[in-house]
C-alpha cells in the first residue's frame, strides 16, 4: 500500500500555523516532515533519537522526512517534546478542522429564474442526496437562464472544463456568480442535510475501506485530511484504506460536514495488502531495479544471497537481512532492515538505504552517487531525467564517468533517441542538452575508433 500522491498534504495547514509553525508536521499517517529550520544541536538530538529507534530519514520533495511504525509512534512523539522539538500531528489537524466547520444546516432560498453566463451542461447541487442534478436551460437572444434555489451551488461543464457558481441576487435579477471550487464545495457542505457513508471491514481484520465514489462532493480540506490518514492500493483502485484504530478520526472528520459512518455487513478481502509489513517476494520486484541495487552492493565490497522473501547482505562487520515491503517507510531493527520496495524507484531514497547498509555491515566508503547513476536503469522518463542529469553533472570533472553513466547498451539508445527528438523540436527539456550532445558524441567517436582498430 502507498500514500496518495498528486496533492500537497500541507495545502490546508495555513489555519494551523497562524501563530507559529512547528518544527515537524505529520504529512501522512506516521510520516513526519521538517518544515522549520532548527539549530544543529537540536538536529543532532533528533538524529540520535532516530538512530535509537532504528528509523531512517530521507528527503521527500526537498524536505527532511522520516516515517515511524505504529509500535514506535508514541515513543517518537513523547521523545520529541523531551528534546524541545514541536510537532503538528494529524490529531492536531483534526481539532482545527472541527473548529472550522459547524453542524447546522444553512437553509436555501426560494426557487427563482437565474441568468446563466455560459453554455454547456448546467447542474444544481442537491443538499439531500449530496449529488448534482441536471438543470434545464432556456435560451434566446444570445442569453440563457434556468430555475434554481437562491443561494445554491451550480456547476457548469463545457469545453473549457468545469466551473462553479452560486445563485445570488444581482440587483433585481438573480445571477450565477463565479466562485472557486474549494469555496463552492465548502458552501455545499453547509447547506447539505445529514447523511451517512458505508464502510467495509477487511476480511482479515485490522483495516477498513471506504469507496471514494461516496466521498465525491465533500470539501477539499476534508478530503485532504482523509488522504493523509489513509492509504491506496493499486489492486483496489477506488478505495481508501484506513487502520481500524484511525476510524474514530475518519468519523470525526466526516462528522464536521454532517456525514456519519455506517458499517456494512459485507467485507473486503484485502489479502496481503491489509497487512502493512507483509514481505514483498524478492522475485516480484522489477528485475532491472533489483539488479542495480545489488550491483552497487557488490561494487562497495558486499555480498548478497537471495531467498524467496529476503536478501542477506554481508560485509566486514557482519550481515543484515533485507526484506521489502509495500508500505512507504524503511526501518531497521538490529540486523533486520525493512526496505520500501518503492525506494528502488527513487535514486535519493535508494542511496539513503545503501548508505545505511554500508554503515551497518561495513562496506567501502566510496561515492554512492556515481555508482548508483552508472547502474541506474532507464525504465521511464523519470529514470531518464535522473541518468542524463547525473551524466551532465559529472562531465566537467570526469568525462569518462559521464560516458559510463549513459553508455550502457540498455540506456544509450533511449537517451540518444530522446536527445534527437529535442534537436528536432518535438519535445523540450530544461536540462543542458548541449553537454549531453558532447557526451553522446564522445561515445560515438570512441565506438568508431574501436571499430577502426578492430578492422586494422
Amino acid at each position: 500500500m502507498k500514500n496518495f500522491i498528486g496533492f500537497d498534504p500541507m495545502e490546508f495547514c495555513e489555519a494551523c500555523f497562524q501563530r507559529q509553525k512547528t518544527v515537524l508536521c505529520e504529512t501522512y499517517k506516521d510520516t513526519f516532515a521538517k518544515i522549520t529550520s532548527i539549530h544543529f544541536s537540536q538536529q543532532a538530538k533528533l538524529d540520535r533519537l532516530l538512530n535509537r529507534l532504528g528509523l531512517l530519514p530521507r528527503m521527500v520533495e526537498r524536505r527532511w522526512t522520516c516515517s515511524v511504525g505504529p509500535e514506535t509512534r508514541k515513543e517518537f512523539l513523547d521523545s520529541l517534546w523531551g528534546i524541545g522539538i514541536t510537532v503538528h500531528t494529524l490529531e492536531d489537524h483534526l481539532k482545527i478542522l472541527s473548529r472550522l466547520y459547524r453542524p447546522d444546516v444553512r437553509p436555501l432560498g426560494e426557487k427563482l429564474a437565474v441568468d446563466l453566463p455560459a453554455q454547456g451542461l448546467w447542474e444544481e447541487f442537491d443538499p439531500k442526496g449530496r449529488s448534482w442534478v441536471p438543470l434545464g436551460a432556456i435560451g434566446g437572444n444570445g442569453k440563457s437562464s434556468t430555475e434554481a434555489r437562491l443561494g445554491n451551488i451550480l456547476r457548469n461543464s463545457g469545453i473549457e472544463g468545469t466551473s462553479y457558481f452560486r445563485a445570488n441576487k444581482d440587483g433585481d435579477a438573480v445571477a450565477a456568480i463565479p466562485m472557486e471550487r474549494r469555496a463552492a464545495l465548502n458552501i455545499a457542505s453547509t447547506i447539505s442535510e445529514p447523511t451517512s457513508v458505508t464502510w467495509k471491514a477487511d476480511a482479515h481484520g485490522g483495516r477498513a475501506v471506504i469507496d471514494l465514489k461516496d466521498l465525491e462532493v465533500i470539501p477539499d480540506e476534508i478530503m485532504n485530511f482523509l488522504k493523509r490518514l489513509g492509504k491506496k492500493d493499486k489492486k483496489f483502485a477506488g478505495l481508501i484504506i484506513f487502520e481500524n484504530e484511525d476510524m474514530s478520526m475518519v468519523s470525526g472528520a466526516l462528522g464536521c460536514i454532517k456525514v456519519s459512518l455506517t458499517k456494512s455487513d459485507d467485507t473486503v478481502d484485502l489479502g496481503a495488502s491489509g497487512r502493512a509489513d507483509e514481505p514483498v517476494p524478492v522475485g516480484t520486484i522489477q528485475e532491472e531495479r533489483l539488479s542495480a541495487f545489488l550491483d552497487v552492493i557488490k561494487e562497495i565490497g558486499g555480498t548478497a544471497v537471495s531467498t524467496k522473501d529476503a536478501i542477506v547482505i554481508s560485509g566486514s562487520r557482519g550481515s543484515a537481512t533485507v526484506t521489502f515491503t509495500d508500505n512507504d517507510r524503511s526501518i531497521q531493527d538490529g540486523t533486520s532492515i525493512q526496505v520500501s520496495a518503492s525506494a528502488l524507484e527513487d535514486p535519493q531514497r535508494c542511496s539513503e538505504v545503501l548508505s545505511t547498509m554500508r554503515k551497518k555491515v561495513g562496506l567501502l566508503d566510496v561515492s554512492l552517487d556515481a555508482l548508483l547513476a552508472s547502474r541506474w536503469p532507464v525504465l521511464n522518463d523519470t529514470d531518464l531525467q535522473y541518468v542524463v542529469q547525473s551524466a551532465i553533472s559529472w562531465y566537467g570533472s570526469n568525462p569518462a564517468l559521464a560516458q559510463k553513466i549513459i553508455g550502457g547498451p540498455d540506456k544509450l539508445p533511449k537517451i540518444r533517441d530522446w536527445h534527437s527528438r529535442i534537436k528536432k523540436g518535438e519535445i523540450r527539456s530544461a536540462l543542458d542538452t548541449v553537454t549531453l550532445g558532447k557526451i553522446i558524441k564522445r561515445l560515438e567517436g570512441g565506438g568508431i575508433q574501436a571499430a577502426a582498430r578492430k578492422t586494422a
